[in-house]
């Protein structure tokens, strides 16, 4: 955990030391490498971490590695935040924050990763002026990936290094930052645990198994695919019995007492569970947990599944719940229908989450001020679509009471008080942006975070024009920002026809500038591939020209046009989408960028100004830079639409070129519009002048682009490549060329987009292509023919 914090920090751009202990037997004048030996491992592994624990290779070199005995006093008297993540015991903890507020500044914040010790307990080990200074700063693993950040302030922790942490956390990390009360387990891992032993209980009773209880965690209610038990062998299942055990010694079963927890009757590791401890079947650090990875009889990948009754492995079994099929709608209308379902499944549904409701409710003003701390954490820590108080919200707060009451649970007195607001009365009331939430006494504000853009604030009313696929709105300050809300945010007719009318009917409006983007989970999966393969299919060639054609003019208008286009690319940002990102005047990504030109796993090649736009940011370097390093800027944009490279973050991407070094990176995925419309009001203040739509852009020619082919080539030999590869790269390799001019030389934007849209059909008219597409459709993976 520790290498991973510091690997996220080394991304925000902060240099960071990593200190660990000296390995046993190595003696104090041993070399440097041999004492940093634990340390250096950690840093060693950090590249090759699965998912990449580093937004670019090169950020290792940001971390100084060395050991607790030689760099302690050193590496903490540089620092301005001391961030500890050793093992889980108090003594070993206040120990090390010994030495370390002995070597700190007297501004130097002391943090601990502690997934559960009392914060106080830890600071009174530490002199007084140092405690005010302590507080947990919890990260969930993988630090990099997990948005939840809980900051847990002790009864002495001063109220400035609180604010400070915070601010730091948001802006500079990226995290969500979730204020916590000093109580155990904080509350991430309270109510996630809470959870995991009402579905340990609700698993036993009604003999579920766990491919039944995974089925039935996920999509119906709002969480993630993975289930219950997958997740728990993702997280690990050592760390889930020692949080019940933590959990356990740290409260009490008595009512009277002031740590009483409602479940501490069930905080015991069951016997399956107790199984798989004593075993070291650990989940997926140890192969095995409560699925195993096997092969069957032929040979072929399988997976197993642990029996909770006779606990051993047996072949998988693919749960059959008729009655989910008819779950459809939006996401509240979905937990809605699935708490009232009848049958096995609706049953579930209530014994786990009806005690879950009342548990978060009687906790709330114990482990945190209001409702939506708790339900950040949980969407935030465990990926679940909606935490406890809004699934409660879907289901109806009245109905939930009443079925409570049928199944002899008492309701909270928060819920009782929510309800005395009136009958219909919700947790939340409101839209984000402009919310409110109810504490358990009265409705409080909820407030948001200074400098940040809640898009749902500024809808409907704020809509300017709108179809079924996008929409323009108005988000102030003389900025529109472009919306796609399409199936996965495709380009769809819609989408594209919106993205053409937007420059004159913010014109006719006065507007000064214009974002692309949204707050959804990813910015856009590319073009409407079933429109395309509909239309290749059917030889419809004057249909899919038109469609090519008009995607084509509609990012050229949008580049030169005469306001300055911002585009907010974050999440997956594939093919068109791509293409979309690379008109604009200026990008603002969000950090977790997964970008690239993806057509070739469909048979295609990018054919909305990308190969147009590789050979135009090469060639927007051609006068600083020799004839061959110009190609190396064309051959690295090549190399990666030709295999389809995907980046893992922005940095990647602007290392690969889709980003130039002008373009702007954001760490904050809830920040990244509002740092695009600042962008834009930048371009607007400055004078903007659109860029020449006539500009020449300067080609390799077929010098160059036989290089390229000759690559193309090696790859097929090597068997990299099969022969459908390598015709659509030779395709790419032709329009980069300019059409494999005689010599080097320039040509316009318009001949590069005629000749990607002419090889574009081309490869539409072939067979492999079209058994690449329909593939796709039918299997949601590519096929390389």
């Amino acid at each position: 955990m520790g290498a991973g914090i510091a690997a996220h920090l080394a991304n925000a751009g902060i240099r960071t030391y990593l200190l660990d202990i000296v390995p046993r037997g190595v003696d104090t004048d041993a070399p440097k490498a041999a004492r940093n030996k634990l340390a250096l491992g950690a840093l060693k592994a950090l590249p090759k971490a699965k998912p990449p624990a580093l937004m670019h290779k090169d950020f290792a070199a940001r971390i100084t590695p060395g050991n607790f005995e030689d760099d302690l006093a050193k590496a903490v008297s540089q620092s301005d935040i001391v961030i500890e993540a050793i093992v889980e015991r108090l003594d070993i903890k206040q120990s090390v924050f010994k030495q370390v507020a002995a070597a700190a500044q007297d501004h130097t914040i002391l943090a601990t990763n502690t997934s559960g010790i009392p914060i106080g307990d830890i600071a009174e080990a530490l002199p007084e002026a140092a405690r005010e200074r302590l507080l947990g700063l919890h990260f969930f693993n993988p630090p990099r990936w997990m948005h939840l950040l809980e900051v847990i302030p002790s009864k002495y922790t001063a109220q400035r290094y609180v604010d400070d942490v915070a601010r730091f956390s948001d802006r500079v990390l990226g995290k969500g930052v979730v204020l916590c009360r000093d109580t155990p387990n904080f509350i991430g891992n309270r109510i996630g645990i809470g959870e995991m032993l009402l579905t340990f209980a609700a698993t036993a009773e009604g003999k579920y198994t766990i491919e039944e209880v995974d089925a039935l965690n996920s999509k119906p209610i709002g969480r993630p695919k993975t289930g219950s038990y997958r997740l728990g062998d993702m997280v690990g299942l050592d760390v889930a019995g020692h949080v019940i055990r933590n959990l356990r010694d740290a409260l009490s079963g008595d009512p009277a007492a002031d740590n009483f927890d409602p479940l501490y009757d069930k905080m015991q590791i069951s016997p399956a569970l107790q199984t798989l401890l004593d075993n070291n079947w650990l989940g997926d650090k140890s192969g095995q947990g409560f699925y195993k990875k096997s092969k069957d009889a032929q040979g072929n990948r399988a997976i197993l599944s642990f029996d909770l009754e006779t606990r051993e492995y047996r072949p998988r079994i693919e749960p059959a719940f008729p009655e989910l099929k008819g779950i459809r709608g939006s996401a509240s209308a979905m937990v809605n229908k699935a708490m009232r379902l009848e049958g096995r499944a609706g049953e579930f549904y209530r014994k786990v989450y009806l005690p879950l409701f009342n548990y978060s409710a009687t906790l709330t003003g114990k482990i945190c001020d209001t409702p939506k701390q708790i339900d950040d954490a949980m969407k935030w820590g465990y990926g679940w679509g909606m935490g406890p108080f809004e699934l409660m919200d879907a289901a109806g707060p009245a109905w939930c009471a009443a079925q409570m009451a049928e199944m002899g649970i008492e309701p909270a007195p928060a819920i009782t008080k929510l309800l005395a607001q009136g009958e219909d009365a919700t947790w939340y009331k409101g839209r984000p942006g402009n919310q409110q939430v109810f504490d358990g006494e009265s409705y409080v504000d909820v407030p948001t975070p200074a400098g940040m853009l809640i898009l749902a604030a500024h809808k409907p009313e704020g809509e300017i024009h709108s179809n079924t696929s996008a929409a323009l709105i108005d988000i102030g300050d003389g900025v529109a920002l472009l919306e796609f809300r399409s199936k996965a945010n495709v380009l769809d007719e819609g989408v594209v026809k919106l993205m053409a009318e937007a420059p004159e009917l913010l014109r006719e409006r006065g507007f000064v500038g214009l974002v692309i983007g949204s707050q959804d989970d990813h910015f856009c999966r590319g073009a409407n591939l079933l429109q395309i393969g509909m239309a290749a299919m059917q030889k419809k060639w004057d249909e899919l020209d038109l469609a090519v054609n008009t995607l084509q003019q509609t990012l050229m208008n949008l580049r030169h046009g005469a306001l300055p286009v911002v585009v907010a690319p974050y999440g997956q940002t594939l093919g068109g989408g791509c293409e979309v990102s690379m008109h604009a005047d200026h990008i603002q990504a969000g950090a977790d960028l997964f970008m690239g030109l993806v057509e070739i796993a469909v048979g295609v090649l990018p054919a909305g100004g990308g190969m147009k736009e590789i050979a135009r940011r090469a060639s927007a370097h051609a006068d600083q830079l020799k004839a061959g390093e110009v190609f190396d800027w064309v051959r690295r944009g090549f190399e990666a639409a030709a295999t389809g490279n995907v980046s893992m973050s922005a940095f990647e991407a602007r290392a690969t070129g889709w980003l130039r070094p002008s373009d702007g990176i954001t760490f904050h995925k809830n920040r990244v519009v509002a740092d695009a419309k600042q962008a834009a009001l930048s371009l607007a203040a400055s004078n903007y002048v659109p860029p020449d739509r006539n500009e020449p852009i300067h080609v390799m020619g077929a010098p160059g682009g036989a290089n390229l082919v000759l690559g193309i080539h090696e790859f097929g030999w090597g068997g990299f490549a099969s022969e459908h590869d390598q015709l659509i790269g030779t395709k790419m390799i032709h329009v980069l060329s300019g059409g494999m001019k005689p010599t080097a030389g320039t040509v316009t934007a318009q001949q590069l987009l005629d000749l990607e849209r002419e090889a574009f059909l081309s490869l539409c008219g072939t067979q492999k292509t079209l058994e690449r597409i329909q593939h796709m459709l039918d299997k949601r993976k590519p096929l390389r023919n």
